[in-house]
């Protein structure tokens, strides 16, 4: 694989991981908006469409969540897991699993790498 290949394959593994947060943000966001509407009774005609839209999220999430499971190195998987799940950052998440920061960084960019391939052989 070339390096090309490889930071498209990463780039799309990084671009799937980070729908996990844009869901959970998108939810936050139709919990807001539902106690503002009840809070000044502006209760909204789309409700069924809101609905629909936080299923979807839920299932993306669940979908992301999933996908972290099926990654084999435990290692890889946890500092996937704390960078786009929890939203740590790769320092803070080196440091809960007692890396050197250098250390994180590869083994972060390794696991995306794999995380793209595995995505490959899940999506083609």
């Amino acid at each position: 694989m070339t390096k090309e290949e490889e930071m498209t394959v990463r780039e799309r593994a990084r671009n799937y991981l980070c729908g996990y947060q844009l869901c959970l943000d998108m939810l936050k966001l139709r919990k807001y908006e539902r106690k503002r509407a009840a809070k000044f009774d502006e209760l909204c005609d789309c409700e069924d469409i809101l609905a629909g839209d936080e299923a979807y999220w839920k299932a993306r999430i669940y979908e992301i969540a999933g996908f972290l499971g099926q990654m084999k190195n435990g290692r890889e998987k946890m500092i996937l897991y704390y960078r786009y799940v929890k939203g740590e950052s790769v320092e803070r998440a080196a440091g809960l699993l007692g890396l050197s920061r250098r250390t994180a960084y590869r083994l972060w960019n390794k696991a995306l790498l794999s995380a793209g391939v595995l995505l490959e052989r899940i999506n083609p």
